[in-house]
């Protein structure tokens, strides 16, 4: 029984020390009386864990507060500026990596074009080439926490595989095991919308929340789920694939790429548009400045079946923030925005209608939200295995 004790003794100090550095990093500058008070912590253990984490220079004591009597309080910060993440974007024409500090800022980008996916590991080598050359500019290679890849299809962020990417012609391919062996650095892999939802989450809009949806309407239709603050991903890893939802009446809708009719995608993402309305965002904007009137029944047709998708999924999950985002937003949320407000409050249960629908001003550069999965992780609680 003694290194079952000793084993859980050690995974429980782990806990507790991310415990702390999550709350510094998320509400600093922070005192130690004020991280034993939200932690439920004794002081003498925040005291331990605090002069670890000052001995591995992860934090920054700042100038003490307070009256003129007593010991004054030293807030804490983490040193974010002094670690570093590496964000890649695998999209179908480019392979786009950001290198950031902790703070979000980026300090170099690299893009590579790409003319075609020749064969199953040709993505891979677009990969390596961007990361390479962001590698000339991490000042000390300690200092980088990881490498995080954004990836548009499906993914199995447990085992790094990427299970599905017609794009990148992948199907179960192993891309955490291959960078891994290749960079000896933490790999997370995430599906675009899941890891928009993650970074936003930790130190954006839904920080605040603990039960929310995000929804991507972009070139194609994603989404996420968080419930009591956990990304939930189903069974299979398709939790949240509201391009699927069954928004438009099939009769008036063309058969989806998943072969079925009515899907979300069809018409309320820029490829569906294109495909099926024969016009890009900027031009159906430009018709409907021009109140082309075929154009205006085609945003009437997109509202209602977005507009009713989210009620319904509000109804459901009972969320207390509905975050919008995506290349749709971005060029018609001026049009949509407000008529999917009106739809969707008059249409929910009186008992969700607390909810927060809110959105991003411009959807975030994919390789920066990737280095933004490594900067969750960094901070990441286990909170699977509190049960050990």
């Amino acid at each position: 029984m003694k290194p079952e004790r000793t084993t859980s003794n050690k995974l429980l100090k782990s806990i507790n020390q991310q415990k702390v550095l999550r709350l510094i990093y998320t509400e600093g500058p922070i005192s130690r009386v004020e991280l034993a008070d939200k932690t439920g912590l004794t002081q003498q253990t925040i005291t331990n864990i605090v002069n670890r984490l000052l001995e591995e220079d992860y934090l920054l004591e700042t100038e003490p507060v307070g009256g003129s009597s007593g010991r004054k309080p030293i807030p804490l910060l983490v040193k974010t500026g002094g670690m570093y993440a590496i964000g890649i974007e695998l999209a179908v024409k480019y392979v786009r990596g950001a290198l950031i500090d902790f703070q979000h800022s980026i300090i170099h980008e690299v893009t590579e074009q790409v003319n075609e996916y020749t064969n199953v590991d040709t993505p891979l080598e677009y990969v390596t080439q961007v990361v390479d050359q962001l590698l000339k500019h991490v000042p000390k290679p300690e200092q980088l926490k990881g490498i995080g890849c954004s990836i548009q299809g499906l993914v199995d962020s447990k085992q790094g595989v990427v299970i599905y990417s017609p794009g990148l012609r992948w199907r179960n391919y192993p891309l955490k095991e291959r960078l891994e062996s290749r960079y000896n650095l933490p790999i997370y892999l995430e599906n675009d919308a899941n890891l928009l939802s993650l970074v936003e989450n930790l130190n954006g809009r839904l920080a605040d929340s603990a039960n929310n949806v995000t929804i991507k309407l972009d070139y194609g239709v994603g989404g996420a789920l968080v419930l009591n603050n956990q990304l939930c991903t189903g069974a299979t890893h398709v939790a949240g694939e509201f391009g699927h939802y069954k928004a438009f009446a099939a009769e008036d809708s063309p058969v989806c790429h998943c072969g079925a009719r009515g899907c979300l995608t069809s018409f309320a993402s820029v490829s569906g548009l294109r495909r099926h309305a024969g016009r890009t965002p900027e031009q159906f904007d430009e018709q409907l400045e021009a109140n082309d009137p075929t154009a205006v029944a085609l945003l009437a047709k997109i509202e209602l079946a977005i507009g009713t998708a989210i009620s319904n999924v509000i109804t459901f999950f009972n969320p207390d923030h509905v975050l919008i985002t995506g290349k749709m937003i971005d060029v018609l949320g001026h049009r949509l925005l407000p008529l999917l407000e009106k739809r969707i409050y008059s249409t929910i249960p009186e008992s969700c209608r607390g909810v927060k629908l809110i959105h991003l001003p411009q959807t975030p550069n994919e390789s920066t939200s990737a280095g933004g999965l490594v900067v969750n992780h960094f901070f990441d609680v286990p909170l699977e295995s509190l049960s050990l």
